[in-house]
Protein backbone atom coordinates (compact mmCIF):
# COMPACT_ATOMS: atom_id res chain seq x y z
CA UNK A 1 0.00 0.00 0.00
CA UNK A 2 1.39 3.44 -0.95
CA UNK A 3 1.72 6.12 1.67
CA UNK A 4 -1.39 8.29 2.01
CA UNK A 5 -0.83 12.04 2.30
CA UNK A 6 -2.34 13.28 5.59
CA UNK A 7 -4.21 16.05 3.81
CA UNK A 8 -5.69 13.59 1.31
CA UNK A 9 -6.82 10.89 3.72
CA UNK A 10 -6.70 11.37 7.44
CA UNK A 11 -7.29 8.46 9.78
CA UNK A 12 -7.62 10.12 13.15
CA UNK A 13 -6.76 7.00 15.14
CA UNK A 14 -3.97 4.55 14.59
CA UNK A 15 -4.84 0.87 14.51
CA UNK A 16 -8.39 1.54 13.34
CA UNK A 17 -10.38 -1.60 12.71
CA UNK A 18 -12.37 0.30 10.09
CA UNK A 19 -9.29 1.33 8.16
CA UNK A 20 -8.40 -2.32 7.63
CA UNK A 21 -11.61 -2.72 5.63
CA UNK A 22 -10.58 -0.07 3.09
CA UNK A 23 -8.63 -0.60 -0.11
CA UNK A 24 -6.45 2.51 -0.38
CA UNK A 25 -3.97 3.73 -2.94
CA UNK A 26 -1.82 6.83 -3.03
CA UNK A 27 -2.61 10.27 -4.41
CA UNK A 28 -0.09 9.89 -7.25
CA UNK A 29 -2.59 9.09 -9.99
CA UNK A 30 -3.83 5.70 -8.78
CA UNK A 31 -7.49 5.35 -7.77
CA UNK A 32 -8.71 4.96 -4.23
CA UNK A 33 -11.75 2.87 -3.44
CA UNK A 34 -13.35 3.03 0.00
CA UNK A 35 -16.16 0.89 1.37
CA UNK A 36 -18.18 1.45 4.54
CA UNK A 37 -21.61 0.87 5.97
CA UNK A 38 -22.25 4.62 6.16
CA UNK A 39 -20.71 7.48 4.22
CA UNK A 40 -21.18 10.97 5.65
CA UNK A 41 -20.64 13.68 3.07
CA UNK A 42 -19.72 16.93 4.80
CA UNK A 43 -17.85 17.22 8.10
CA UNK A 44 -20.03 20.04 9.36
CA UNK A 45 -21.06 19.84 13.00
CA UNK A 46 -24.08 17.89 11.75
CA UNK A 47 -21.79 15.54 9.85
CA UNK A 48 -19.63 14.89 12.90
CA UNK A 49 -22.73 14.05 14.94
CA UNK A 50 -24.01 11.76 12.18
CA UNK A 51 -20.70 9.91 11.85
CA UNK A 52 -20.24 9.40 15.59
CA UNK A 53 -23.85 8.27 16.07
CA UNK A 54 -23.56 5.69 13.29
CA UNK A 55 -20.25 4.41 14.67
CA UNK A 56 -21.73 4.09 18.16
CA UNK A 57 -24.39 1.89 16.62
CA UNK A 58 -21.70 -0.43 15.30
CA UNK A 59 -21.55 0.76 11.69
CA UNK A 60 -18.31 1.30 9.80
CA UNK A 61 -18.20 4.96 8.79
CA UNK A 62 -16.20 7.19 6.47
CA UNK A 63 -16.50 10.97 6.27
CA UNK A 64 -15.81 13.03 3.16
CA UNK A 65 -15.08 16.75 3.61
CA UNK A 66 -14.40 19.16 0.72
CA UNK A 67 -12.37 21.54 2.89
CA UNK A 68 -9.44 20.93 5.23
CA UNK A 69 -11.41 21.60 8.42
CA UNK A 70 -14.00 20.03 10.69
CA UNK A 71 -17.23 21.54 11.98
CA UNK A 72 -18.46 23.86 9.25
CA UNK A 73 -19.64 27.07 10.91
CA UNK A 74 -19.29 25.50 14.38
CA UNK A 75 -15.58 26.15 14.53
CA UNK A 76 -15.66 28.19 11.34
CA UNK A 77 -16.68 31.52 12.81
CA UNK A 78 -19.85 31.16 14.85
CA UNK A 79 -18.17 30.22 18.12
CA UNK A 80 -21.00 31.55 20.32
CA UNK A 81 -23.71 29.21 19.07
CA UNK A 82 -27.32 30.36 19.38
CA UNK A 83 -29.50 27.64 20.88
CA UNK A 84 -32.92 29.20 20.55
CA UNK A 85 -34.70 27.60 23.51
CA UNK A 86 -32.24 25.65 25.63
CA UNK A 87 -34.86 23.08 26.56
CA UNK A 88 -35.14 22.03 22.91
CA UNK A 89 -31.50 20.92 22.66
CA UNK A 90 -30.47 17.44 23.74
CA UNK A 91 -28.22 14.56 22.81
CA UNK A 92 -24.52 14.86 22.06
CA UNK A 93 -25.05 18.40 20.75
CA UNK A 94 -26.07 19.61 24.18
CA UNK A 95 -22.97 18.24 25.86
CA UNK A 96 -20.67 19.84 23.28
CA UNK A 97 -22.36 23.22 23.05
CA UNK A 98 -22.60 23.57 26.82
CA UNK A 99 -18.82 23.94 26.87
CA UNK A 100 -19.02 27.20 24.91
CA UNK A 101 -15.73 26.59 23.10
CA UNK A 102 -13.98 29.02 20.82
CA UNK A 103 -13.65 28.09 17.15
CA UNK A 104 -10.34 26.28 17.45
CA UNK A 105 -11.58 24.32 20.47
CA UNK A 106 -14.68 23.17 18.58
CA UNK A 107 -12.49 21.86 15.79
CA UNK A 108 -10.31 20.07 18.33
CA UNK A 109 -13.34 18.56 20.06
CA UNK A 110 -14.68 17.22 16.78
CA UNK A 111 -11.31 15.72 15.90
CA UNK A 112 -11.20 14.03 19.30
CA UNK A 113 -14.66 12.53 18.78
CA UNK A 114 -13.65 11.09 15.41
CA UNK A 115 -10.45 9.73 16.89
CA UNK A 116 -12.32 8.15 19.79
CA UNK A 117 -14.55 6.27 17.38
CA UNK A 118 -11.84 5.50 14.79
CA UNK A 119 -13.63 7.36 12.01
CA UNK A 120 -11.49 8.26 8.98
CA UNK A 121 -11.95 11.49 7.04
CA UNK A 122 -11.16 12.12 3.39
CA UNK A 123 -10.35 15.82 3.24
CA UNK A 124 -10.16 18.12 0.19
CA UNK A 125 -12.40 15.94 -1.99
CA UNK A 126 -15.80 16.88 -3.37
CA UNK A 127 -18.52 14.90 -5.05
CA UNK A 128 -18.37 14.82 -8.83
CA UNK A 129 -20.84 12.06 -9.67
CA UNK A 130 -23.27 9.62 -8.10
CA UNK A 131 -23.72 6.09 -9.41
CA UNK A 132 -27.13 4.56 -8.74
CA UNK A 133 -28.91 1.29 -9.33
CA UNK A 134 -32.59 2.09 -9.43
CA UNK A 135 -33.34 4.11 -6.31
CA UNK A 136 -30.15 3.09 -4.51
CA UNK A 137 -26.89 5.03 -4.45
CA UNK A 138 -24.13 2.50 -4.95
CA UNK A 139 -21.07 4.71 -5.17
CA UNK A 140 -19.93 8.31 -5.33
CA UNK A 141 -16.99 9.64 -7.31
CA UNK A 142 -14.85 12.35 -5.74
CA UNK A 143 -12.54 14.92 -7.26
CA UNK A 144 -9.44 16.12 -5.42
CA UNK A 145 -9.96 19.88 -5.11
CA UNK A 146 -7.95 21.42 -2.26
CA UNK A 147 -9.10 24.93 -1.27
CA UNK A 148 -6.80 27.89 -1.88
CA UNK A 149 -4.52 29.37 0.78
CA UNK A 150 -7.35 31.50 2.23
CA UNK A 151 -9.75 28.55 2.46
CA UNK A 152 -11.77 29.43 -0.64
CA UNK A 153 -13.02 26.54 -2.78
CA UNK A 154 -11.42 26.33 -6.20
CA UNK A 155 -13.23 26.51 -9.52
CA UNK A 156 -11.61 23.42 -11.05
CA UNK A 157 -10.46 20.21 -9.40
CA UNK A 158 -6.77 19.35 -9.29
CA UNK A 159 -7.42 15.64 -9.92
CA UNK A 160 -10.61 14.29 -11.45
CA UNK A 161 -12.02 10.93 -10.34
CA UNK A 162 -9.51 10.76 -7.49
CA UNK A 163 -11.53 8.67 -5.03
CA UNK A 164 -14.61 6.46 -5.03
CA UNK A 165 -16.71 5.60 -2.02
CA UNK A 166 -19.25 2.83 -1.75
CA UNK A 167 -21.65 2.59 1.18
CA UNK A 168 -24.94 1.02 2.20
CA UNK A 169 -26.30 4.38 3.37
CA UNK A 170 -25.22 7.94 2.57
CA UNK A 171 -25.86 11.05 4.65
CA UNK A 172 -25.56 14.49 3.05
CA UNK A 173 -24.55 16.91 5.81
CA UNK A 174 -23.35 19.76 3.60
CA UNK A 175 -24.93 23.20 3.71
CA UNK A 176 -25.38 23.05 -0.06
CA UNK A 177 -26.97 19.61 -0.50
CA UNK A 178 -24.56 18.65 -3.28
CA UNK A 179 -24.80 14.90 -2.78
CA UNK A 180 -28.58 15.16 -2.57
CA UNK A 181 -28.73 17.10 -5.82
CA UNK A 182 -26.42 14.74 -7.69
CA UNK A 183 -28.42 11.77 -6.42
CA UNK A 184 -31.36 13.06 -8.44
CA UNK A 185 -33.84 13.64 -5.61
CA UNK A 186 -36.27 16.55 -5.69
CA UNK A 187 -35.16 19.81 -4.12
CA UNK A 188 -35.85 23.51 -4.29
CA UNK A 189 -34.27 26.84 -3.33
CA UNK A 190 -35.42 30.43 -3.09
CA UNK A 191 -38.74 31.60 -1.65
CA UNK A 192 -42.16 30.04 -2.12
CA UNK A 193 -45.22 32.21 -2.62
CA UNK A 194 -47.71 32.74 0.18
CA UNK A 195 -50.10 30.42 -1.61
CA UNK A 196 -47.70 27.47 -1.95
CA UNK A 197 -48.13 26.29 1.65
CA UNK A 198 -50.55 28.91 2.96
CA UNK A 199 -47.81 30.82 4.80
CA UNK A 200 -48.63 34.43 5.64
CA UNK A 201 -44.93 35.38 5.91
CA UNK A 202 -43.84 33.76 2.65
CA UNK A 203 -42.84 35.28 -0.65
CA UNK A 204 -41.48 38.63 -1.73
CA UNK A 205 -41.56 41.38 0.87
CA UNK A 206 -41.52 45.18 0.83
CA UNK A 207 -38.18 46.97 0.87
CA UNK A 208 -36.31 46.96 4.16
CA UNK A 209 -34.57 50.31 3.72
CA UNK A 210 -34.16 52.98 1.03
CA UNK A 211 -31.07 55.19 0.79
CA UNK A 212 -30.97 58.49 -1.08
CA UNK A 213 -28.02 57.53 -3.28
CA UNK A 214 -28.15 57.79 -7.06
CA UNK A 215 -27.65 54.21 -8.36
CA UNK A 216 -26.36 55.04 -11.86
CA UNK A 217 -22.79 55.44 -13.11
CA UNK A 218 -23.76 58.83 -14.52
CA UNK A 219 -26.11 60.30 -11.92
CA UNK A 220 -29.66 60.53 -13.18
CA UNK A 221 -28.94 58.51 -16.33
CA UNK A 222 -30.20 54.89 -16.23
CA UNK A 223 -28.65 54.25 -19.65
CA UNK A 224 -25.18 54.70 -18.14
CA UNK A 225 -25.58 51.48 -16.17
CA UNK A 226 -25.65 50.60 -12.51
CA UNK A 227 -22.95 51.31 -10.01
CA UNK A 228 -20.81 48.31 -9.02
CA UNK A 229 -22.27 46.06 -6.31
CA UNK A 230 -25.90 46.76 -7.31
CA UNK A 231 -28.07 44.01 -8.81
CA UNK A 232 -30.23 44.56 -11.85
CA UNK A 233 -33.50 43.21 -10.49
CA UNK A 234 -37.01 44.47 -9.90
CA UNK A 235 -39.11 43.82 -6.83
CA UNK A 236 -41.75 41.16 -7.40
CA UNK A 237 -45.34 41.56 -6.21
CA UNK A 238 -45.57 41.11 -2.47
CA UNK A 239 -46.13 37.47 -1.51
CA UNK A 240 -44.96 36.02 -4.83
CA UNK A 241 -42.25 33.39 -5.28
CA UNK A 242 -38.69 34.09 -6.42
CA UNK A 243 -35.26 32.48 -6.43
CA UNK A 244 -33.49 35.00 -4.21
CA UNK A 245 -31.46 33.84 -1.23
CA UNK A 246 -30.82 35.65 2.03
CA UNK A 247 -27.38 37.15 2.50
CA UNK A 248 -24.31 35.08 3.24
CA UNK A 249 -21.01 36.34 4.60
CA UNK A 250 -18.29 35.33 7.03
CA UNK A 251 -18.14 35.52 10.80
CA UNK A 252 -14.97 37.53 11.23
CA UNK A 253 -12.74 37.39 14.29
CA UNK A 254 -11.23 40.86 14.59
CA UNK A 255 -9.31 42.83 17.18
CA UNK A 256 -8.42 46.52 17.50
CA UNK A 257 -5.46 46.29 19.87
CA UNK A 258 -2.46 44.10 20.44
CA UNK A 259 -1.23 41.52 17.98
CA UNK A 260 -3.24 41.46 14.76
CA UNK A 261 -3.08 39.62 11.45
CA UNK A 262 -3.15 42.14 8.59
CA UNK A 263 -6.06 42.67 6.20
CA UNK A 264 -4.42 43.32 2.85
CA UNK A 265 -6.26 44.93 -0.10
CA UNK A 266 -7.01 42.67 -3.06
CA UNK A 267 -4.39 42.75 -5.80
CA UNK A 268 -6.94 44.13 -8.25
CA UNK A 269 -8.34 46.79 -5.90
CA UNK A 270 -10.28 49.44 -7.79
CA UNK A 271 -11.61 52.41 -5.81
CA UNK A 272 -14.49 52.80 -8.29
CA UNK A 273 -15.90 49.52 -6.97
CA UNK A 274 -17.03 51.37 -3.84
CA UNK A 275 -18.58 54.43 -5.49
CA UNK A 276 -21.92 53.45 -3.94
CA UNK A 277 -20.49 54.00 -0.45
CA UNK A 278 -18.47 57.05 -1.51
CA UNK A 279 -21.66 58.80 -2.63
CA UNK A 280 -23.37 57.83 0.58
CA UNK A 281 -20.58 59.33 2.68
CA UNK A 282 -20.27 62.46 0.53
CA UNK A 283 -23.98 63.22 0.75
CA UNK A 284 -24.13 62.30 4.44
CA UNK A 285 -26.64 59.51 3.83
CA UNK A 286 -27.04 57.34 6.91
CA UNK A 287 -26.02 54.10 5.23
CA UNK A 288 -25.46 52.48 8.62
CA UNK A 289 -29.16 52.60 9.50
CA UNK A 290 -31.40 49.55 9.09
CA UNK A 291 -34.29 47.85 10.78
CA UNK A 292 -35.67 44.47 11.75
CA UNK A 293 -38.83 42.93 13.16
CA UNK A 294 -39.15 40.79 16.30
CA UNK A 295 -42.92 41.20 16.62
CA UNK A 296 -45.23 41.31 13.64
CA UNK A 297 -45.78 44.88 12.55
CA UNK A 298 -43.26 46.32 15.04
CA UNK A 299 -39.90 47.40 13.65
CA UNK A 300 -36.83 48.34 15.61
CA UNK A 301 -33.79 50.16 14.33
CA UNK A 302 -30.45 48.42 13.94
CA UNK A 303 -27.04 49.81 13.19
CA UNK A 304 -24.78 48.87 10.31
CA UNK A 305 -21.04 48.32 10.43
CA UNK A 306 -18.19 46.76 8.50
CA UNK A 307 -15.82 45.86 11.33
CA UNK A 308 -16.83 44.58 14.74
CA UNK A 309 -14.92 42.90 17.52
CA UNK A 310 -16.31 39.65 18.88
CA UNK A 311 -19.19 38.09 16.99
CA UNK A 312 -18.25 39.64 13.64
CA UNK A 313 -21.84 39.34 12.46
CA UNK A 314 -23.61 40.98 9.56
CA UNK A 315 -26.00 43.91 9.89
CA UNK A 316 -29.36 44.60 8.28
CA UNK A 317 -28.17 47.84 6.68
CA UNK A 318 -26.35 48.98 3.56
CA UNK A 319 -23.15 49.37 5.55
CA UNK A 320 -22.48 45.69 6.23
CA UNK A 321 -19.55 43.31 5.71
CA UNK A 322 -21.22 41.72 2.69
CA UNK A 323 -22.86 42.84 -0.52
CA UNK A 324 -26.44 41.63 -0.11
CA UNK A 325 -27.63 39.85 -3.23
CA UNK A 326 -24.18 38.87 -4.48
CA UNK A 327 -24.75 35.24 -3.44
CA UNK A 328 -27.97 34.77 -5.45
CA UNK A 329 -26.37 32.21 -7.77
CA UNK A 330 -24.82 30.13 -5.00
CA UNK A 331 -27.48 27.56 -3.96
CA UNK A 332 -27.74 25.77 -7.31
CA UNK A 333 -24.46 26.99 -8.77
CA UNK A 334 -21.65 24.79 -10.04
CA UNK A 335 -18.28 24.69 -8.31
CA UNK A 336 -16.87 27.50 -10.46
CA UNK A 337 -19.83 29.74 -9.60
CA UNK A 338 -19.47 28.97 -5.91
CA UNK A 339 -15.73 29.68 -5.99
CA UNK A 340 -16.34 33.05 -7.67
CA UNK A 341 -19.00 34.08 -5.13
CA UNK A 342 -16.91 32.92 -2.17
CA UNK A 343 -13.84 34.82 -3.41
CA UNK A 344 -15.94 37.91 -4.14
CA UNK A 345 -17.07 37.89 -0.49
CA UNK A 346 -13.44 37.85 0.63
CA UNK A 347 -12.54 40.62 -1.81
CA UNK A 348 -15.48 42.71 -0.65
CA UNK A 349 -14.19 42.75 2.91
CA UNK A 350 -10.55 43.34 2.02
CA UNK A 351 -11.43 45.97 -0.59
CA UNK A 352 -13.93 47.73 1.67
CA UNK A 353 -11.36 47.81 4.48
CA UNK A 354 -8.82 49.46 2.16
CA UNK A 355 -11.47 51.89 0.91
CA UNK A 356 -12.39 52.92 4.45
CA UNK A 357 -8.73 53.38 5.33
CA UNK A 358 -7.79 55.48 2.31
CA UNK A 359 -10.72 57.25 0.65
CA UNK A 360 -11.15 60.98 1.45
CA UNK A 361 -14.95 60.61 1.63
CA UNK A 362 -14.90 58.29 4.64
CA UNK A 363 -15.97 59.82 8.00
CA UNK A 364 -13.33 59.78 10.71
CA UNK A 365 -15.05 57.21 12.95
CA UNK A 366 -15.14 54.59 10.19
CA UNK A 367 -11.64 55.40 8.96
CA UNK A 368 -10.11 55.26 12.43
CA UNK A 369 -11.63 51.86 13.13
CA UNK A 370 -10.55 50.48 9.75
CA UNK A 371 -6.98 51.61 10.42
CA UNK A 372 -6.94 49.84 13.81
CA UNK A 373 -8.68 46.61 12.91
CA UNK A 374 -7.02 43.29 12.09
CA UNK A 375 -7.76 39.59 12.30
CA UNK A 376 -7.46 37.92 15.68
CA UNK A 377 -4.51 35.50 15.87
CA UNK A 378 -5.03 31.94 16.99
CA UNK A 379 -8.42 31.37 15.34
CA UNK A 380 -7.79 30.96 11.60
CA UNK A 381 -4.01 31.11 11.42
CA UNK A 382 -3.82 28.51 8.63
CA UNK A 383 -5.68 30.92 6.35
CA UNK A 384 -4.00 34.15 7.52
CA UNK A 385 -6.98 35.04 9.69
CA UNK A 386 -9.65 34.58 7.02
CA UNK A 387 -12.53 32.29 8.14
CA UNK A 388 -12.43 29.07 6.17
CA UNK A 389 -16.23 28.63 6.07
CA UNK A 390 -18.67 30.87 4.22
CA UNK A 391 -21.81 31.35 6.29
CA UNK A 392 -24.29 29.62 3.98
CA UNK A 393 -27.47 30.33 5.89
CA UNK A 394 -29.66 28.52 3.38
CA UNK A 395 -29.11 26.85 0.03
CA UNK A 396 -31.00 23.91 -1.46
CA UNK A 397 -33.88 22.28 0.42
CA UNK A 398 -35.07 18.69 0.04
CA UNK A 399 -38.65 18.15 -1.14
CA UNK A 400 -39.91 15.03 0.60
CA UNK A 401 -43.16 13.53 1.80
CA UNK A 402 -43.28 16.05 4.67
CA UNK A 403 -42.44 19.72 4.17
CA UNK A 404 -41.91 21.71 7.37
CA UNK A 405 -43.68 25.06 7.05
CA UNK A 406 -44.79 28.11 8.98
CA UNK A 407 -47.64 25.98 10.32
CA UNK A 408 -45.12 23.83 12.21
CA UNK A 409 -43.45 26.91 13.63
CA UNK A 410 -46.84 28.21 14.72
CA UNK A 411 -47.58 25.07 16.73
CA UNK A 412 -50.32 23.80 14.43
CA UNK A 413 -48.81 20.34 13.81
CA UNK A 414 -47.81 17.34 15.89
CA UNK A 415 -45.97 14.76 13.73
CA UNK A 416 -45.64 11.33 15.35
CA UNK A 417 -42.21 10.54 13.86
CA UNK A 418 -40.26 13.35 15.54
CA UNK A 419 -36.48 12.93 15.59
CA UNK A 420 -35.59 16.28 17.14
CA UNK A 421 -36.79 19.71 18.13
CA UNK A 422 -36.18 23.17 16.72
CA UNK A 423 -37.03 26.41 18.42
CA UNK A 424 -35.57 29.47 16.78
CA UNK A 425 -37.95 32.12 15.49
CA UNK A 426 -38.15 33.21 11.86
CA UNK A 427 -34.77 34.84 11.26
CA UNK A 428 -33.72 36.08 7.84
CA UNK A 429 -31.39 38.58 6.18
CA UNK A 430 -31.69 40.94 3.16
CA UNK A 431 -31.85 39.44 -0.32
CA UNK A 432 -30.65 42.16 -2.68
CA UNK A 433 -29.22 45.66 -3.13
CA UNK A 434 -30.89 47.23 -6.14
CA UNK A 435 -32.05 50.51 -7.75
CA UNK A 436 -35.57 51.73 -7.12
CA UNK A 437 -37.04 55.09 -8.11
CA UNK A 438 -33.62 56.62 -8.54
CA UNK A 439 -32.37 55.48 -5.12
CA UNK A 440 -30.61 52.47 -3.62
CA UNK A 441 -32.78 49.91 -1.87
CA UNK A 442 -32.09 47.05 0.51
CA UNK A 443 -34.62 44.35 -0.22
CA UNK A 444 -36.33 42.17 2.40
CA UNK A 445 -34.90 40.52 5.48
CA UNK A 446 -37.35 41.86 8.06
CA UNK A 447 -37.70 39.02 10.51
CA UNK A 448 -35.28 38.53 13.40
CA UNK A 449 -36.01 35.78 15.91
CA UNK A 450 -39.74 36.21 15.29
CA UNK A 451 -41.59 33.61 17.36
CA UNK A 452 -44.99 32.49 16.06
CA UNK A 453 -46.56 30.72 19.06
CA UNK A 454 -46.45 31.07 22.82
CA UNK A 455 -47.64 27.80 24.37
CA UNK A 456 -44.39 25.99 23.64
CA UNK A 457 -42.29 29.16 23.23
CA UNK A 458 -41.82 28.38 19.57
CA UNK A 459 -40.55 24.81 20.06
CA UNK A 460 -41.65 22.45 17.29
CA UNK A 461 -40.92 18.90 16.15
CA UNK A 462 -39.02 17.82 13.06
CA UNK A 463 -40.31 14.54 11.64
CA UNK A 464 -38.12 11.79 10.26
CA UNK A 465 -39.96 12.13 6.95
CA UNK A 466 -38.42 15.60 6.52
CA UNK A 467 -34.87 14.21 6.34
CA UNK A 468 -35.65 11.29 4.02
CA UNK A 469 -36.29 11.62 0.27
CA UNK A 470 -39.42 10.19 -1.25
CA UNK A 471 -38.91 6.41 -1.47
CA UNK A 472 -39.35 6.32 -5.23
CA UNK A 473 -36.48 8.80 -5.63
CA UNK A 474 -33.76 7.40 -3.35
CA UNK A 475 -33.90 4.74 -0.64
CA UNK A 476 -30.47 5.03 1.02
CA UNK A 477 -29.92 8.75 1.53
CA UNK A 478 -30.57 10.96 4.57
CA UNK A 479 -30.49 14.78 4.49
CA UNK A 480 -30.34 16.33 7.98
CA UNK A 481 -29.09 19.82 6.95
CA UNK A 482 -30.91 20.67 3.71
CA UNK A 483 -34.11 19.30 5.23
CA UNK A 484 -37.50 19.30 3.55
CA UNK A 485 -38.81 22.73 4.52
CA UNK A 486 -40.24 25.89 3.11
CA UNK A 487 -38.03 28.94 3.01
CA UNK A 488 -39.83 30.50 5.97
CA UNK A 489 -39.38 27.34 8.02
CA UNK A 490 -35.72 27.08 7.06
CA UNK A 491 -35.02 30.56 8.42
CA UNK A 492 -35.76 29.02 11.83
CA UNK A 493 -34.40 25.51 11.34
CA UNK A 494 -31.05 26.76 10.04
CA UNK A 495 -29.34 26.91 13.44
CA UNK A 496 -26.30 24.75 14.14
CA UNK A 497 -27.80 23.00 17.23
CA UNK A 498 -30.76 21.83 15.13
CA UNK A 499 -28.52 20.52 12.39
CA UNK A 500 -26.38 18.75 15.00
CA UNK A 501 -29.48 17.15 16.52
CA UNK A 502 -30.74 16.00 13.12
CA UNK A 503 -27.28 14.74 12.20
CA UNK A 504 -27.18 12.51 15.27
CA UNK A 505 -30.67 11.21 14.51
CA UNK A 506 -29.70 10.55 10.90
CA UNK A 507 -26.59 8.67 12.00
CA UNK A 508 -28.58 6.31 14.20
CA UNK A 509 -31.16 5.77 11.46
CA UNK A 510 -28.46 5.12 8.86
CA UNK A 511 -26.87 2.44 11.02
CA UNK A 512 -30.27 0.83 11.57
CA UNK A 513 -30.98 0.80 7.84
CA UNK A 514 -27.54 -0.59 7.01
CA UNK A 515 -27.80 -3.32 9.63
CA UNK A 516 -31.33 -4.26 8.61
CA UNK A 517 -30.60 -4.00 4.88
CA UNK A 518 -33.67 -1.85 4.48
CA UNK A 519 -34.59 1.45 2.91
CA UNK A 520 -34.12 4.47 5.16
CA UNK A 521 -37.82 5.23 4.77
CA UNK A 522 -38.64 1.86 6.34
CA UNK A 523 -36.67 2.39 9.54
CA UNK A 524 -39.24 1.83 12.28
CA UNK A 525 -39.79 5.24 13.85
CA UNK A 526 -40.64 3.96 17.33
CA UNK A 527 -37.42 1.95 17.55
CA UNK A 528 -35.48 4.92 16.25
CA UNK A 529 -37.10 7.27 18.74
CA UNK A 530 -36.34 4.88 21.61
CA UNK A 531 -32.66 4.89 20.67
CA UNK A 532 -32.63 8.67 20.38
CA UNK A 533 -34.20 9.17 23.79
CA UNK A 534 -31.57 6.84 25.25
CA UNK A 535 -28.94 9.20 23.80
CA UNK A 536 -30.56 12.14 25.54
CA UNK A 537 -32.28 13.51 22.45
CA UNK A 538 -35.41 15.56 23.04
CA UNK A 539 -38.16 14.70 20.61
CA UNK A 540 -41.31 15.64 22.53
CA UNK A 541 -42.30 19.24 23.14
CA UNK A 542 -43.96 20.24 26.34
CA UNK A 543 -45.56 23.37 27.72
CA UNK A 544 -42.61 25.25 29.19
CA UNK A 545 -42.20 28.20 31.49
CA UNK A 546 -38.50 29.06 31.17
CA UNK A 547 -37.69 32.72 30.38
CA UNK A 548 -36.95 33.83 26.84
CA UNK A 549 -33.40 33.43 25.56
CA UNK A 550 -31.19 36.37 24.54
CA UNK A 551 -31.62 37.96 21.08
CA UNK A 552 -30.22 36.46 17.89
CA UNK A 553 -26.54 36.52 17.02
CA UNK A 554 -26.96 34.32 13.94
Amino acid sequence: MNKINRRHFLVLSGGSLLASQFTLFGADGEKTFVQADVCVYGATASGIMAAVAAAREGASVVVVEPSRWLGGMTGGGLMHIDWGREQAVGGTARGILKRDYNDAQYRQAFAALLKEHSIPVIFEHRVAAVQREGTTIKQITLDFAPPDKLGCPVAAAKTRDARRVSAKVFIDCTYEGDLMARAGVAYTFGRESRDTYGESLAGAQPNLAVYDIDPYVKPGDPSSGLLPLLQDIQMQPEGSADKLTMGYGFRWKMVEDGERLPIHPPADYNPRTFELYRRGFKHKVKIDLGRRMRKLGEFEGCGGRIHSVGAGNLARALLAPTNYGSNAGYPDGDYATRARIWKAEQHFMSGMTHFLRTDPSVPAKWKDLALKIGFQPGIFDETDGWPHQLYVREARRLKSAYVITQHDLAGETNPDDSVGLASYGVDEWPYATYPSDGKVTLYGGFYSMLYLEETHQGIYQIPYRAITPKPDECDNLLVPVCVSASHIAMTSIRMEPVWMILGESAGVAAAMAARGKTAVQKVESRRLQKKLVALGQRIERRVVTEPLQPPSRQ
